[in-house]
């Protein structure tokens, strides 16, 4: 066997065992991350650690918006207006007791590993990012059904290209900068 096959075959062995290595250490949050969907739940932790899972049952104690938002996406043609029902998400993060200091910034995270951050100054503007979990009139679905986005999603009003809004939150984190 010749020498440059010999090379390519270590390379292609290496890269195989690595990315074997790196599905499984992701396995397991992956897993933990589906069962929050699966039961409706976000988790919530404040600097490292998990304070509680948010409910859908404690979301009903908060008054829903109604609003429209037009969502676009790189496999539309042209931005879709949709009706959304949920909650803004200050009024989410005061339920849960979590409160971005200056120094801080909120993350919000996804079943598929997608993360937003938020600083405070962006949380305080109460009319633009909302925790939705109904769009025109149904449920958002969950992770695997077809054109689910669910059960929960950040709808940010003012993203005029939609591309920090996040499908199938999973987790509120606050951390610091």
């Amino acid at each position: 066997m010749k020498k440059s096959t010999k090379g390519i075959l270590l390379v292609l062995v290496l890269l195989t065992a690595l990315t074997s290595i790196a599905v499984i250490l992701n396995y397991r949050e992956a897993k933990e991350k589906l069962q929050y969907l699966e039961a409706a739940e976000i988790q919530i932790i404040n600097k490292g650690t998990e304070e509680k899972a948010l409910t859908m049952q404690e979301l009903e104690g908060l008054e829903p918006t109604e609003f429209k938002a037009k969502m676009k996406s790189s496999l539309m043609q042209s931005a879709e207006e949709h009706v959304y029902l949920g909650f803004p998400l200050a009024e989410v993060l005061s339920l849960v007791e979590l409160a971005p200091g200056e120094e801080e910034i909120l993350s919000v995270g996804s079943v598929d590993g997608y993360e937003v951050p938020f600083s405070k100054e962006e949380l305080e503007n109460i009319e633009n990012i909302f925790l939705v979990y109904k769009a025109d009139g149904n449920y958002l679905g969950t992770y695997g059904e077809k054109n689910a986005q669910g059960p929960y999603m950040i709808v940010i009003r003012e993203d005029r290209f939609s591309q920090r809004w996040a499908k199938y939150v999973c987790r509120l984190e606050l951390i610091e900068k």
